[in-house]
């Protein structure tokens, strides 16, 4: 069964090196999903769009110039008793005025109000290229999971399947029963289908990472053995909660949009207030005829245009009272994101702590697996152990590989998650982990 056993190492080893042959790494996807990930690209949109809420709200208050200019032609017939008299002529005008806030409270806040509605939307693209970073991290990975699960299928089958001429041949000279022919057949036939099921998994798992790179990869790097599992530093928790209070990318968001809100409360309440423009007037006409015959006239005029609202109707009240309760609404959504970042960032520091017990209970578990196969397969060549136990024995070691690969890529996923929570994640954070690739 040592044999069996080195066989099947032999095929996944052998899987493993033909997968890496031309395979992409981690940051080489990373790079074509920046490029072409729809949901990362749409990002990028929203931000451009809602960058120019503040390039709108100054224009507000910037120099406001409007030229106007006209060009008539009259036509008239004018009967007085028995006498009709005709004339034609034509005017032209224009005029250019130029307006400039000086007070308008409204403006102001809206200023304020859009300041802190940009950088909302910093922080939120900020995040989507985090999340970018753990969706890459997280579909390559599963890819990867896939990938050995695949080969583990193929191993177990083939080891199996040595099991099964085993069984055979043994009972042809009568060392052991139909019954371990016909489990081993079972065990077989099981195999054969997991290994169907193994290559369907792998092949929709590389889709969705086709849809996030917009690329068909084949194949990806693996992880190296002698990856490093390094505890969370700085090791106490409540450190990890401080960070991620003061750099949360989703908590910013939600503060400053819970800014923006109490200026547009402050907008709201400005209908109450007084403003003043400066207006500057330059207008020019000309006309060849007309009652008063030909003439042309130019002008300038410049003024203080001071608008005192008394009653609007209501309005600016309901305005107040609306504002007031959106303000209210974004102040319990931050509360409720502080909270969120509180509880998400102590239970990822969890998390990584108890994937790397884990990862560690899990290869002393395959250490076992292999012990307890090969004991139960010299038993079974010397009588006191069955056909049926070698076949438990072969699943539980599969299967023993098969958690302690996935337990490993759990490990560097929720470390990124981590870091993500903290909002202290980069793309440096990635490139480290593609290190550990082979």
């Amino acid at each position: 069964m040592q044999k069996m056993k080195t066989g099947s190492l032999l095929v996944i080893t052998g899987l493993l090196a033909t997968s890496m042959t031309h395979a992409e790494d981690l940051m080489q996807v990373f790079e074509l999903a920046k490029r072409n990930d729809a949901t990362y690209q749409a990002a990028v949109a929203e931000y451009q769009a809602q960058k120019e809420v503040s390039s709108l709200a100054w224009s507000a208050v910037l120099p406001q110039v409007n030229l106007q200019g006209a060009h008539s032609e009259f036509d008239e017939d004018r009967t007085i008793g028995n006498l009709t008299t005709s004339r034609n002529y034509d005017s032209d005008s224009f005029s250019v005025t130029l307006t400039q806030t000086i007070y308008r409270q409204e403006q102001f806040d809206r200023i304020s109000q859009a300041g802190a509605e940009v950088a909302a939307a910093q922080a939120n693209f900020d995040n989507a290229a985090h999340d970018l970073i753990i969706r890459v991290a997280t579909q390559y990975f599963i890819v990867l999971g896939a990938t050995d699960n695949l080969d583990f299928a193929k191993a177990e089958k083939q080891a199996i399947e040595q099991q099964l001429v085993q069984a055979r041949e043994r009972f042809k000279v009568g060392l052991t029963a139909i019954t371990d022919v016909h489990e081993a057949q079972a065990r077989y036939d099981q195999a054969v289908a997991s290994e169907i099921e193994a290559q369907n998994l792998l092949a929709i798992n590389k889709e969705r990472l086709q849809v996030i790179t917009n690329q068909a990869l084949e194949q990806l790097a693996a992880l190296k053995d002698d990856a490093p599992l390094v505890s969370p530093e700085p090791t106490d928790v409540n450190e990890w909660i401080k960070t991620a209070i003061d750099n949360n990318l989703l908590l910013l968001a939600a503060d400053k949009n819970m800014q923006a809100a109490r200026h547009a409360l402050g907008v709201a309440r400005s209908g109450h207030f007084p403003t003043l423009d400066l207006q500057a007037d330059y207008t020019d006409f000309e006309t060849s005829g007309g009652n008063f015959g030909a003439f042309q006239e130019d002008g300038t005029t410049v003024s203080l245009v001071l608008n005192f609202p008394l009653y609007l109707g209501g309005s600016v009240n309901s305005a107040s009272r609306q504002a007031a309760a959106s303000y209210e609404q974004a102040r319990q959504q931050h509360e409720l994101q502080r909270r969120a970042t509180v509880s998400g960032t102590r239970a990822s520091y969890l998390t990584v702590l108890s994937t790397i017990s884990r990862v560690r209970a899990l290869k002393q578990a395959l250490i076992s697996t292999q012990t307890a196969l090969e004991a139960t397969q010299a038993g079974y060549e010397v009588g006191t152990r069955t056909a049926v136990d070698v076949l438990n024995a072969q699943r539980e070691l599969f299967r023993a590989e098969r958690d302690y690969a996935r337990a490993r890529y759990d490990y560097y996923i929720e470390t990124l998650r981590l870091k993500q929570s903290a909002g202290t994640l980069t793309e440096a954070d990635l490139r480290q982990i593609n290190t550990w690739l082979q």
